[in-house]
């Protein structure tokens, strides 16, 4: 996907983010209610690390915070070209010789610093867990050259000698990173066991498989998994209902289908268009339907982190969850502890086989460490 643009535009003289004309990152909430759930006052609480040292990602008490949680935080190429290839390594203090540990390869969110994205949520599970974390910059604050960036990184990685699980590595990413992630994975998909898009939407809105097979032909035909996660008050969930209140984008429901029938690789596919997700949004009495405009092969409802959540899912011809769709209700713009609990639930089952490139499923595997 050697042509990615992204989309996020900055002041060249203020450097704050110009607005998408068309539309924001957040639909209409209570802020104040939402800080007052259990996930807004967990949001805060992850934040408070950053907030503390936000240009300081080394700092002694920075390094100690990790460690008392059971991670080494290590940070590589900090001073090129002011960051813009600088990437952050956690690895668990208790790491086995001669054992294997999965990777997520986890991109920043647009304009934001690496070391905010450690907050998020996926470090507390890497040491419980046994996993590994990438945080890279990827060229800058819009993610724009992880098409390189994720190959060289993990060429590095190699010559470090990581002890990592190279059929377990996995690309994530919020917001501008959600894009990053599937870049990388289309880029490199025999690197790639699975991809986790936060939110769920981001993709189809902006990246440009409608132009051609071309744009993914790196894909090689191989299936890439993934979770697309993310709350029902971010914008960028597509599809969602707020899409019939704004401007048609005929693009987003032909990137969704092409994902679903070639990339995901659904069994029993069926084409889905504008038309028959605007009709889903507007007439089924499902829940989970009507939020996402899909008919899954199953959808369910739950409750986490004082939250209530929708889901479904799709299958591919081995029955493996090829594609999860995920969204906590009223939740927006941001990465919480349940999300990423729910992501690390989806990707630890897949592996790709580094020999054929096959996408395999396997249910029984249950923590990052081998």
């Amino acid at each position: 996907m050697k042509n990615w643009i992204p989309l996020l535009r900055y002041d060249p003289v203020t450097n704050n983010r110009i607005p998408d004309p068309e539309e924001e990152h957040e639909l209409e909430y209570d802020e104040e209610s939402f800080a007052a759930t259990d996930i807004g006052r967990q949001h805060s609480k992850n934040m408070a690390l950053y907030l503390s040292y936000p240009h300081d990602p080394m700092n002694p008490a920075v390094i100690e915070y990790w460690a008392e949680r059971g991670l080494k935080k290590e940070l590589f190429d900090a001073d090129r070209e002011e960051g813009k290839y600088a990437y952050s390594v956690f690895t668990p203090l208790d790491m086995m010789s001669g054992k294997k540990y999965a990777m997520i390869y986890f991109s920043h969110g647009g304009g934001v610093e690496i070391n905010l994205a450690e907050t998020y949520g996926f470090n507390t599970l890497a040491a419980v867990e046994k996993y590994i974390v990438v945080y890279p910059n990827n060229g800058g604050r819009s993610n724009n050259e992880v098409d390189t960036e994720f190959p060289r990184i993990m060429s590095e990685l190699r010559q470090k000698g990581y002890p990592i699980d190279w059929e377990r590595v996995y690309c994530a990413g919020f917001s501008s990173g959600s894009e990053a992630s599937v870049c990388a994975a289309c880029t490199c998909p025999r690197m790639v066991a699975a991809v986790a898009v936060l939110p769920g939407g981001q993709p189809f809105k902006d990246l440009k498989f409608h132009t051609g097979p071309e744009y993914y032909a790196s894909t090689e035909g191989l299936r890439i998994p993934g979770i697309f996660i993310g709350g029902t008050a971010d914008v960028a969930s597509y599809p969602a209902p707020w899409v019939m209140d704004n401007r048609r984008k005929e693009h987003r429901a032909k990137n969704l289908d092409i994902w679903m029938r070639d990339i995901a690789q659904v069994r029993n596919y069926k084409p889905v268009t504008l038309e028959s997700i605007e009709k889903l949004l507007a007439d089924s009495s499902d829940p989970v339907e009507r939020e996402f405009g899909m008919i899954f092969d199953k959808k369910y409802t739950f409750r986490a982190q004082g939250t209530d959540w929708l889901g479904g899912e799709y299958y591919g011809t081995d029955g493996a969850p090829v594609m999860r769709c995920v969204r906590a209700e009223g939740v927006p713009h941001i990465v919480w502890e349940s999300q990423a609990n729910i992501v690390w639930d989806y990707l630890k089952h897949f592996r790709r086989d580094q020999t054929t490139g096959e996408s395999i499923c396997d249910l029984v595997c249950c923590w990052g460490e081998r």
